[in-house]
């Protein structure tokens, strides 16, 4: 997947963007406690830089971190070296349309629109395909997309501008086609030096119609949840400033 993360762009996003995921991911888990039972084991799709794990890990799971960027992953190892070290926490460089676990899993999440990067539909029911195959028997599986809202900012050029980071963001994005692309580059702090950021993120919007399909298609039931209101709210872009959700939550469960 050509949206893989590189080293400055991880580092980056670590620092400023996971503002959502790391107020959502509590929730997450505690839903997800409730129906796992006893088998609190999990599988974070896309895991970026483990946030989410954290508070999983903190709440007593047993997780795999699945991500195809080493730069994400090494990040996530540095932040849970210790839990890694006790078998509560295993990281695997993988795309998220082809990965395996040594076991199946209780739950399954993926978080931020960490699947909008997926280029087709084709490709979306590959990765509901290996979620399906890692899950046990009436397993879950929690994730969002974000919906053209949240895009439309990718066609004006923003400034971040700080002590901290001086990082241009310029693209485009086509409502006809459903996708988008987005330069990001600057430089940011990174601790005892400055740090290029330098990535071209690509991203399609899929609708409630081509999700459901593809999670009938990959033996997954939609379900109904009560995640709403500020938990459909991302933090940049003019989405942060209306009421209009720039997010869809989808859970669903295996047959």
């Amino acid at each position: 997947m050509a949206n893989y993360y590189s080293k400055g762009f991880a580092a980056f996003f670590d620092s400023s963007y996971t503002g959502w995921v790391d107020r959502f991911s509590p929730k997450l888990a505690e839903h997800l406690a409730q129906t796992a039972g006893d088998d609190l084991t999990a599988a974070d799709i896309c895991c970026g830089t483990g946030v989410t794990a954290a508070h999983f890990l903190e709440r007593g799971w047993t997780l795999y971190g699945v991500d195809g960027s080493k730069a994400m992953l090494d990040l996530a190892r540095t932040r849970h070296t210790g839990r890694i070290e006790e078998g509560r926490f295993c990281v695997i460089q993988a795309d998220a349309r082809s990965f395996d676990l040594p076991t199946t899993v209780a739950a399954c999440v993926s978080l931020d629109g960490a699947l909008n990067h997926l280029p087709s539909l084709d490709d979306l029911r590959r990765c509901f395909t290996a979620v399906a195959t890692a899950l046990a028997p009436a397993g879950e599986f929690v994730f969002d997309l974000y919906e053209q809202s949240h895009f439309l900012h990718w066609n004006h050029a923003t400034l971040t501008d700080s002590p901290e980071a001086v990082v241009v963001k310029r693209g485009v994005w086509d409502t006809g086609s459903r996708s988008g692309m987005l330069r990001v580059s600057g430089m940011f702090n990174a601790g005892d030096r400055a740090q290029r950021v330098d990535q071209t993120l690509t991203s399609w919007h899929y609708d409630t119609t081509d999700v459901t399909e593809a999670l009938h298609a990959a033996g997954l039931e939609p379900l109904p949840h009560d995640f709403g209101g500020i938990d459909l709210k991302c933090d940049s872009g003019s989405c942060s400033r209306t009421d209009v959700p720039c997010r869809t939550i989808y859970r669903a469960r295996k047959i």
